[in-house]
């Protein structure tokens, strides 16, 4: 058993006066030391050598090389003879464990080492030296036999049974790491086709607000115009979107996205977010046009209708009943509880009635529509500012004309 001596910083106590600190105190002790490990020693020793020898064949091998090929740029050229044989020495280390990979390693750089000593003989037998071409060529396949010789050593063979069992593993981590690059590659297709239907979808809305319609509006006048749906890149985005060989009993999953309500411009309110489920709606749900009945001719829709000045004796309404009265006698019928067919009817009825602030306006129509959406009330009423401030203006001069009367 061998010792060696080392040296440790103790914390001890020290007392002066009373007081009492931790002082760091050197103590010198003896240590056991592990045995020689001669085979690792003698590896490491002969790679050095090796090492030491490359590097002279990589030299030697430049020279004759870069002066065969004229100097300048061919000692750059030269250098790859040598840089390829090398890269094939560290992959047979890298496939010490896969006697395949090993061994197909092995033979090409033995192949390229055959080119390097035969360009090195060829400078020889060009300066009409044969000594120069014989052994000049020899120090790189030398190069190339100790460090076979050391790999011999590196090399761990593995029985038939424990080759196939590592293959397996290897199989299978592979497996996993193969998946999850193509789920991201899937989750990076997948968001870029919902961006591009959120964009379509919020493109339409601002269509519909530049036209002055609703979103209804809107998307009742695209089935009018365009029938069904454009046909084509619908029908090519579904087909994207289901697997090329669908497995038997297994339903294809498809994604669906929450839309926000109508009046928050594609943008969720709150703590909502858009959820993502499997397997739902397709996400293609956002373009799908639904034939709506909004009692309209399809010319009509989306134009405002002017809404009548009234004086000022019916400024004041009665709620509920104010919208069915005035569609009532707008279409020549007997007054009745006939609620309006859109937010936008119901807004200019209720504009029609004498009601001239947004609070008023908003209650009126929520009370004869109780299933709509009060964001879109309110864009409403800010979409029928002007028909609004007229009607305004209009009872403020009948009120003046009858103060002077």
């Amino acid at each position: 058993m061998r010792f060696k001596t080392q040296t440790q910083s103790v914390l001890t106590d020290v007392t002066r006066d009373g007081k009492t600190h931790q002082i760091p105190k050197p103590v010198t002790k003896l240590v056991p030391m592990a045995p020689r490990n001669w085979d690792v020693i003698g590896l490491r020793t002969a790679g050095a050598v090796v090492l030491a020898l490359t590097a002279v064949a990589i030299v030697w091998s430049t020279i004759s090389i870069g002066d065969l090929l004229q100097g300048g740029p061919g000692y750059a050229a030269a250098a790859l003879f040598d840089a390829a044989w090398i890269t094939c020495i560290i992959l047979e280390i890298l496939a010490r464990y896969d006697r395949e990979k090993r061994t197909w390693a092995r033979v090409l750089g033995i192949i390229l080492v055959v080119i390097t000593a035969g360009a090195i003989f060829w400078h020889g037998w060009k300066a009409e030296d044969i000594a120069l071409a014989v052994v000049g060529a020899m120090v790189s396949v030398i190069a190339k036999v100790l460090w076979v010789a050391v790999l011999k050593h590196v090399d761990r063979d593995l029985s038939d049974e424990d080759a196939a069992w590592l293959e397996a593993e290897t199989s299978k981590a592979t497996l996993v790491l193969a998946r999850a690059q193509v789920q991201r590659q899937v989750a990076r297709a997948e968001g870029m086709v919902l961006g591009e239907l959120l964009a379509i979808e919020h493109q339409h809305r601002q269509t519909a607000e530049a036209l002055g319609m609703t979103r209804a509006e809107f998307q009742e006048l695209r089935v009018r115009a365009l029938g069904a749906a454009e046909a084509a890149p619908l029908a090519a985005l579904q087909e994207a979107g289901k697997p090329t060989e669908p497995t038997v009993g297994t339903a294809p999953t498809e994604f669906s996205v929450t839309r926000a309500e109508e009046g928050t411009d594609g943008q969720n309110t709150g703590t909502e977010i858009p959820q993502v489920t499997a397997p739902a709606v397709p996400a293609l749900a956002l373009v799908k046009p639904i034939p709506l009945d909004l009692g309209k001719a399809p010319a009509d829709l989306g134009k405002p209708q002017p809404a009548a000045v009234v004086p000022a004796a019916t400024t004041v309404a009665q709620p509920g009943a104010g919208l069915a009265r005035t569609a009532a006698r707008a279409e020549g019928k007997p007054s009745g509880n006939t609620p309006p067919a859109t937010i936008a009817e119901a807004v200019r009825q209720a504009v029609a009635a004498g009601l001239i602030d947004a609070d008023a306006i908003a209650a009126e129509v929520m009370t004869a529509m109780p299933d709509a959406n009060r964001y879109s009330v309110r864009r409403e009423i800010t979409r029928q500012r002007p028909a609004i401030e007229a009607v305004r203006a209009a009872q403020d001069e009948t009120a003046g004309t009858g103060q002077y009367l």
